[in-house]
């Protein structure tokens, strides 16, 4: 994790929480920090370090996060996840059943 942030970079996360959390009242951290990333990628500056300063202005306005992701990049649990035979990946447990000890 870098501390090295430029005040342009700083300055763009906070700008953008505020607008954030006035416009939808909620702050979707991972959104938010993609928007920063995308606009600041000369910074080089890796995601999840944007996450936590985003994180980071977002807690001290008090505004209400979210961690949502930022799409729907992942196939759905079950989904060809398990490639042998008939097996899902979404199957039902197979948990011992409890016995009584007497």
């Amino acid at each position: 994790m870098r501390y090295d942030y430029s005040a342009l970079l700083r300055d763009d996360v906070t700008s953008t929480v505020h607008r954030a959390f006035k416009t939808a009242g909620i702050v979707n951290i991972t959104t938010v920090a993609e928007q920063v990333r995308v606009r600041n990628l000369a910074e080089n500056v890796a995601l999840e370090d944007i996450e936590h300063l985003v994180l980071q202005a977002a807690q001290l306005i008090g505004a209400a996060i979210e961690f949502d992701g930022l799409g729907s990049d992942f196939p759905p649990l079950g989904d060809g996840l398990v490639e042998d035979g008939d097996e899902h990946a979404t199957g039902p447990l197979d948990f011992p059943q409890p016995t009584s000890i007497q």
